[in-house]
């Protein structure tokens, strides 16, 4: 009995410390991507890129940028079975971005990497492989807002 009250109290004290997450009130976005342009990669996660980044073509602030990008993506094999057919693939992106703004110019480079293990039924290893390579660009595009909201801080 002792135990489950101590345990109320210290929740209770937990629950009223006043935690906020550290980006719950973060919204103000003082910048705005004029244009993108992506080179002749991958056209799957190009189209998820720039899904991901419509929000930020809306004039918000006085920043502008203009993107240019290109991506490197590949399936490697990286284990077979003695059948000599694949196992696991490495799904490897990596994305260039250049950054212009009308005070500088910035190379960002950004690369996301996941282990996929190969599916019998081919349809859904395709259907599989496009998620994956949404949440690679939910990921990529999060990272890319990220170092255009530090360019603006400094």
């Amino acid at each position: 009995m002792k135990k489950v009250l101590i345990i109320y109290l210290f929740l209770l004290l937990l629950q009223s410390c006043g935690y906020v997450p550290m980006y719950a009130n973060n919204q103000k976005v003082d910048f705005y991507i004029e244009e993108i342009r992506f080179d002749d990669g991958d056209r799957d996660l190009s189209t998820y890129l720039k899904n991901n980044l419509n929000a930020y073509f809306v004039i918000k602030g006085n920043k502008k940028y203009k993107i240019d990008t290109s991506i490197d993506y590949t399936k490697n094999s990286i284990s077979k079975n003695l059948t000599g057919d694949t196992v696991e693939y490495e799904l490897i992106a990596i994305v260039r971005f250049l950054i212009t703004n009308d005070e500088f110019n910035k190379e960002l480079v950004i690369r996301e990497n996941l282990k996929m293990s190969n599916f019998s039924d081919e349809f859904e290893e395709i259907q599989y492989e496009k998620t994956i390579k949404q949440n690679m660009a939910r990921s990529i595009s999060s990272k890319l807002l990220t170092q255009i909201s530090r360019f603006n801080v400094n």
